[in-house]
């Protein structure tokens, strides 16, 4: 099998001729320390540059993902021809102002920019409309999209993952609000969340439709997501979840699928078992990071409960094994995975999220290394 014919079984539910992996999305990709202490280790004289402003990540190059034997390749979003990545500095470090009006801050000993200003923070939703919003149908946005995937398609060597989730409806609706804000109006201002989430997800939506217009049919996957959980339970009630996101979850998973036969793939950090069946129930194809050390989230229960209708992609563990462990613990967190949730297909290998700055190098080569050698089907 090539990456495209393992991929593509895997997410149907199949025994391929190895579990595939993954590295290079929003939520699966690499910080650009730890990537440039990489390349070094590799002997590639490069170097890294971060490809996400925010995080930090990098978009990894070609022959680093052949080394370690990725099996997806991901088609991005173009730059705005509106907005440009211009950080100020100030007495605080890097200061930037995005597209959505939300300020961000790098300070100087930082790994990451933060949100610091959130424009809608005091707003009613009488504001809503005289506020700037970011054009959907900015062209820059689809700028190679299409000759990206049609070519990743028509060469058929791996799975092809559009990674479009705009850092997501639900996210930015809070990032704009602040999130305590936000998180005491679902409670306290109803109609204004409800306004600001059908904003954005409006918004969203129309880009969608553009980009799926030019590329959705080279696709295998689409990325969607909005974080949902922490540690030990949701960020909110069923209740709440069921009242403010879901309806919305499931209008933009239904409108994805008229547009493309991409499965869906949804990013929610945490402890999100709770929310497992109101997924399924909205269409979610595909459930990543599967934070494997969050309540609830082990990797055998998961599979014995879900495993004929989600494929789990993701599942090793950056809060501990990853930058604290040895290669051993690397290797042997890779075995359990592979055994508790292999069999059948339906899972994709990579780091719970993307793997951060304190991750040695031997860490991220014990990873996929291993990953090759005790994936291989069928499972002993």
């Amino acid at each position: 099998m090539n990456s495209k014919e393992r991929f593509t079984a895997a997410i149907n539910h199949e025994e391929p001729d190895r579990v595939p992996l993954d590295l290079g999305g929003w939520v699966t990709t690499i910080s650009v320390k730890t990537y440039d202490r990489l390349l070094k280790k590799l002997g590639i004289q490069r170097t890294a540059v971060a490809f996400d402003w925010l995080r930090q990540n990098v978009k990894p190059d070609e022959d680093v993902l052949e080394r370690l034997g990725v099996d997806t390749r991901y088609v991005h979003l173009g730059d705005s021809e509106f907005w440009r990545f211009e950080p100020q500095r100030t007495e605080k470090g890097l200061y930037v102002t995005d597209e959505w009006g939300c300020g961000f801050l790098m300070p100087e000993d930082s790994l990451y920019y933060n949100l610091v200003d959130s424009p809608l923070r005091n707003a009613t939703v009488d504001d809503l409309a005289s506020h700037t919003w970011p054009d959907p149908d900015d062209p820059g946005y689809l700028n190679g999209v299409e000759e990206q995937a049609r070519q990743l398609a028509e060469a058929g060597e791996y799975g092809v993952v559009g990674c479009f989730a705009w850092e997501t409806w639900f996210e930015r609706a809070w990032k704009l609000r602040a999130m305590d804000r936000f998180y005491m109006d679902m409670v306290a201002n109803k109609e204004f969340v409800h306004a600001l989430l059908d904003k954005t997800l409006s918004l969203h939506m129309r880009l969608l439709d553009n980009v799926l217009r030019v590329c959705g049919q080279y696709l295998d996957v689409i990325i969607q997501g909005g974080d949902l959980a922490g540690q030990k339970t949701t960020l909110m009630s069923p209740a709440t979840y069921r009242e403010f996101i879901k309806p919305r979850q499931e209008k933009i998973i239904r409108f994805i699928k008229q547009r493309t036969d991409a499965k869906v793939f949804w990013h929610s950090c945490g402890a999100v078992s709770s929310l497992l069946d109101d997924f399924i129930d909205v269409g979610v194809d595909i459930l990543n990071p599967v934070q494997v050390r969050a309540h609830g989230m082990d990797a055998a229960s998961l599979k014995k409960r879900y495993g004929k209708r989600l494929v789990f992609w993701g599942g090793i563990d950056s809060q501990q094994v990853l930058p604290s462990g040895t290669v051993k613990d690397v290797e042997n967190e890779v075995a359990h995975l592979i055994k508790n949730a292999g069999s059948g297909g339906g899972l994709v290998i990579c780091s719970v999220h993307n793997i951060q700055a304190d991750v040695p190098e031997d860490n991220v080569l014990a990873l996929y290394d291993t990953a090759r050698k005790l994936g291989r089907y069928p499972l002993i």
